[in-house]
């Protein structure tokens, strides 16, 4: 090996870590040499006797990474050095260093736990989070803990910036590399606001390679950022019509072919430069040729998925930081370069600083499928990096129990078992071992074989626009890729025969049949100029003159949501045959009897629904309501319409404050919740046993709801209530004079749960009742004042005081003044506190 890398000045010292550790964390930036230079060291290492595994996160890194690395070694790919990606392999019985992309790690770590063979598992770039690399590392983890502790596992990545290895992997040994970049100026040139994007970066593409002023950058290749291969099409093409022969434009994204790839790798020929126009894909580990020119869109295209639809949105969004930087450092790999930023510099620090981790975004019912296989009855049982949404996560495991894969304990049913086998997504893979199900039941292996087809157009990427009717596509399984992935299935499945009699057989009812078993929750009931509605609740739309529009039922494999819209866009389904309902789609189909209350006919009513999910299929009415449908349209109406329409009177209300009061200041008794909030939300089991009788909204105001809410105290709860929130206060006059209880309420209609805020009680009593009396009333032992509400003789207020102590030395003596002479036959006295109370005139009134 003749040009020295970064990474090999940390060589011995990784080595001599690798001897005393089995966790080993490398921070390497870009340009280092750690994809490469690393992996062919540790190949002469004697120490290591078994494979070396190295997971790289795409597919055009793995072939290339092991194309390099072969040829460093002087050999072809798949001697000493290999690679391993979906549907692609070249390895041999002498390859000793595999390049693995994450399914198939996955796949190794569950087919071999032990991983015989195997001496070390490399995880690089492991930065990018991609979801099956936080799964391969969980697993591999559990591996050398419980299997495999001579098991070595590196963990390599540009930066360590928001990485939690250091919990998964507290006792990890780290090793720091330089990496080796050049100097890098930065631009920045934000779209005009009236200009689309891409034709701006058209337009600063072609100045920036044009600008004598750039002419030291000029030597080398450009390469531009875009989010996706529709975006690098429309670019490719706004180029080509302004540049000349000598620049070879180059598309780079996953799903080119290998030559194509190879094109945009490699150095341009002679009198030949070259713009590549890449996704992240070129971000890191590919190394690209050449490149002095960066020019980054600062965009992405970032998978989210919706719990509530079902469906993974891919949208458009802003990169990070961390992102921005890996894809400015490809322009100073070989020399130093210049990056055009299509964004201003303010938006640069209002960047998020790291890209969110897949697992947070990503729909899980793959992974959800490995767990199963695994052991595992959760996500939590796994080290997982980051912990997945809880909702992601019951999402993911509500539809494999709906696909038959897994039962209620997330345990792998039989079928389940096959499906992980098949290595595709749990849906399809239900549909396809379905298929084969009755293939082999009926020797009819035609229906089998069109699942295959349906199976490769669904998985299928570029398709042309023939609409959303998924018949339109059939014959598109006779050629291409589609057909080889249908025959791929054909062969997993052991099912012979003809694809093009399967194709020319298919019926609307068998098609709308195997879709129903990969998308049930995805069946659709048409809504007039609302579209459809499928069975998981989720509104969607079709294109108005698409030949589907006007059908009834529809089964939906593919909708996207829409921007600005509440309605998802359908982009591939099937007319749906109705008789599947009565046939074999009848375990989806469940009846119940819904009753309620008729507002405008003032009856009860009930109706037994027919339903596949959450669509109506058929109303049956004139069905007699039965004493649960009556009591349930009971309850609803109370809670419509409050609890004054059980006559709430003012028993029941005062109840309420005094027992809010006694939870407040004397929790440790166990006082039941009694606001209207919880006694709504409990009406069935306090209320429920007592509606028999019952039978018109009218009879409700006779339920006696306050002594119904009483008995939700116990007796000795009762009894206590009283001592510590009485209703009356003995007066020294013998009159039991009433307490009343003040409640406000907050903005939402709840209690205040403060001491300021907790209202009061109210003691109204004749002034002259209250003669003698030193000092205001308090209940809950002494935890509140009563408030003393005076009367005059005539039973209306004079004053109201909580400090009656401070009222009779000082108010007093202004409505002793006035009502002299208005009640001039009862007692004023001057020193009210040592006058004894009555509660009659003076004439009456003993000793005076």
């Amino acid at each position: 090996m003749t040009t020295t890398l970064p990474i090999h000045a940390v060589l011995d010292s990784l080595r001599v870590q690798f001897s005393a550790h089995s966790h080993i964390i490398i921070e390497a930036p870009t340009g280092a040499g750690k994809s490469t230079a690393l992996p062919l060291a540790m190949l002469a290492w004697p120490e290591i006797r078994g494979k070396i595994l190295m997971l790289e996160p795409r597919r055009v890194a793995a072939r290339n990474v092991a194309k390099f690395i072969a040829q460093q070694l002087g050999q072809n790919v798949g001697q000493q050095v290999g690679y391993r990606v979906r549907g692609e392999s070249k390895v041999s019985a002498d390859t000793r260093l595999e390049i693995v992309t994450e399914g198939i790690l996955t796949r190794m770590i569950q087919q071999d736990p032990e991983l015989s063979g195997i001496d070390v598992i490399i995880f690089d770039e492991i930065h990018e989070r991609h979801l099956t690399t936080d799964l391969g590392l969980a697993l591999a983890l559990e591996v050398q803990q419980s299997l495999r502790d001579d098991l070595h596992i590196i963990a390599m990545s540009a930066t360590l910036s928001g990485l939690p290895l250091d919990t998964l992997m507290p006792d990890a040994a780290q090793i720091h590399s330089d990496g080796r970049s050049f100097e890098v100026e930065i631009a920045y040139q934000p779209c005009p606001g009236q200009q689309l994007w891409l034709t701006h970066m058209s337009r600063v593409i072609i100045d920036t390679i044009s600008d004598p002023n750039l002419a030291q950058y000029q030597q080398g290749s450009v390469l531009a950022f875009l989010p996706g291969k529709g975006e690098i099409r429309k670019l490719a093409g706004l180029l080509r019509e302004r540049l000349d022969a000598s620049w070879l434009i180059c598309p780079m994204y996953g799903d080119l072919s290998s030559a194509e790839q190879d094109q945009a790798i490699r150095a341009a020929e002679p009198g030949k430069r070259k713009i590549v126009l890449a996704t992240n894909v070129a971000e890191s580990s590919l190394t690209i040729e050449g490149i002095t020119l960066v020019i980054d869109s600062g965009y992405r295209r970032e998978a989210s998925f919706n719990p509530k639809t079902g469906v993974t949105r891919l949208g458009l969004k802003r990169i990070s930081q961390a992102s921005a930087i890996q894809r400015s450092g490809r322009a100073g790999r070989l020399a130093a370069g210049y990056c055009v930023r299509l964004w201003s510099q303010e938006e640069q620090g209002r960047m998020r600083k790291v890209d969110e981790p897949e697992i947070t975004q990503a729909e899980l019912t793959s992974m959800a499928l490995d767990c199963a296989n695994w052991g595992a009855k959760s996500f939590a049982e796994l080290s997982l990096l980051t912990p997945p949404p809880t909702i992601h996560e019951q999402v993911a495991w509500r539809l494999l129990i709906q696909l038959e894969l897994i039962n209620q304990q997330h345990k792998l049913t039989p079928l389940g078992r096959e499906a992980y086998a098949l290595g595709c997504h749990p849906r399809l893979a239900h549909m396809l071992l379905k298929a084969k199900q009755l293939a082999l039941h009926d020797n009819q292996p035609q229906l089998c074989l069109l699942a295959c087809v349906l199976a490769g157009i669904i998985e299928a990427r570029g398709l042309p626009k023939k609409g959303a009717d998924i018949h339109h596509y059939l014959t598109e399984a006779l050629q291409g890729q589609i057909k080889q992935q249908v025959r791929q299935w054909q062969q997993s499945l052991a099912i012979s025969g003809q694809v093009n009699e399967a194709i020319r057989n298919a019926s609307t009812r068998d098609i709308s049949y195997l879709l129903a078993l990969a998308y049930p929750d995805r069946i659709a009931k048409a809504r007039g100029h609302e579209g459809f509605l499928l069975s998981n609740g989720t509104g969607v739309m079709i294109n108005a003159e698409d030949s589907l529009a006007h059908e009834p039922w529809l089964v939906v494999a593919d909708f996207q949501e829409m921007q600005g819209r509440n309605a998802g866009q359908i982009y591939l389904a099937a007319r749906l045959d109705e008789r599947l309902f009565t046939a074999e789609l009848a375990s989806l189909v469940t009846t119940h009897v819904h009753g309620g209350w008729d507002e405008a006919k003032g009856r009860f009513f009930a109706e037994k629904h027919t339903k596949i999910g959450e669509v109506i299929i058929k109303i049956d009415t004139g069905i007699t309501p039965e004493r649960a449908h009556i009591t349930a349209a009971l309850v609803a109406q109370i809670r419509i319409k409050g609890l004054t329409i059980l006559n709430r009177d003012d028993l029941l209300i005062q109840l309420q404050y005094r027992v809010e009061l006694a939870r407040y200041f004397a929790p440790e008794h166990d006082w039941p919740c009694l606001s209207d909030e919880y006694l709504l939300a409990t009406l069935e089991d306090w209320l429920g046993p007592h509606l028999d009788n019952i039978r018109s909204l009218a009879a409700l105001s006779k339920v006696g709801a306050y002594g119904l809410v009483k008995n939700l105290l116990n007796w000795q709860q009762q009894q206590l209530l009283d001592q510590l929130v009485p209703t009356h206060w003995p007066m020294a006059t013998g009159t039991r004079a009433p307490v009343r209880y003040q409640m406000p309420l907050d903005t939402d209609g709840h209690f205040y749960h403060n001491n300021e805020q907790q209202g009061r009680a109210l003691l109204s009593v004749r002034l002259q009742e209250a003669l003698g009396m030193a000092q205001s009333p308090t209940i809950l032992h002494g935890k509140m004042t009563v408030t003393m509400e005076l009367l005059s003789p005539a039973q209306r207020p004079l004053a109201a005081t909580a400090d009656l102590a401070s009222f009779w030395q000082g108010p007093y003596i202004d409505v002793k003044k006035e009502m002299r002479g208005r009640y001039p036959r009862h007692l004023w006295p001057d020193d009210p506190v040592n006058t004894v109370a009555t509660k009659f005139t003076k004439k009456k009134t003993p000793g005076v």
